[in-house]
């Protein structure tokens, strides 16, 4: 009987132990969501306060509004928003960014669009910001392991590559991420759903 009760108490014993053990694991996984992530503002590119603002550069193509082509421009003032970054001191936002592009041939024509981002031109408003490049997604583990280390900002090309959203974080249960997407009520894409990214690092504080 002796035996019998040691052998249940240690059985019980080590349950505790590996219950314990796993918690910090299942709490390392959580961080995966977006914890200790920059915290992004939602910019929505047709807020009433900039929605129509003109954008783009004057030359041989149309021109838009913020609230008509400003997805790219908007996730950039998103990611440096949230990295405490300002533009001439004032908080960057959809209306602040589009007006120092503007001033600083910060867009570019190209196929009759004369909305495009010069995607080098928020290196100049900061130190801090570095462009990467724009390029075709990597392997969804490359991408969600440069987004989770917090100085990387990741603006995804979806919707057929009509339209750009900023990632926020990633899911690797299903593969997709969190995103603030500018324009639709969507929160999070699926990495099918993703044909490219334009990706910048930005240096701490």
């Amino acid at each position: 009987m002796k035996v019998m009760m040691g052998l249940v108490q240690a059985i019980l014993a080590l349950s505790f132990i590996m219950s314990a053990t796993s918690l910090p694991m299942l709490v390392r996984r959580n961080d995966l969501q977006g914890a200790g992530l920059p915290k992004y503002p939602l910019y929505l590119q047709c807020d009433k306060r900039w929605g129509n603002d003109e954008m783009g550069t004057p030359g041989e193509g149309e021109r838009s509004t913020i609230c008509g082509e400003g997805c790219a421009m908007s996730c950039v003032a998103m990611g440096l928003a949230g990295n405490n970054i300002t533009i001439e001191g004032a908080t960057a936002t959809p209306a602040t960014l589009n007006a120092w592009l503007e001033a600083n041939q910060g867009y570019t024509c190209a196929g009759g669009d004369c909305n495009n981002l010069v995607l080098n031109k928020p290196d100049a408003i900061s130190s801090r910001v570095h462009l990467v490049g724009e390029f075709p997604k990597p392997a969804f583990s490359d991408l969600c392991s440069s987004i989770m280390k917090g100085n990387y900002l990741a603006i995804l090309h979806v919707h057929n590559r009509g339209h750009f959203v900023l990632a926020t974080g990633c899911n690797t249960a299903d593969q997709s991420f969190n995103v603030n997407d500018p324009f639709y009520p969507t929160t999070s894409y699926a990495y099918a759903d993703v044909a490219d990214i334009i990706a910048y690092t930005v240096d701490a504080e």
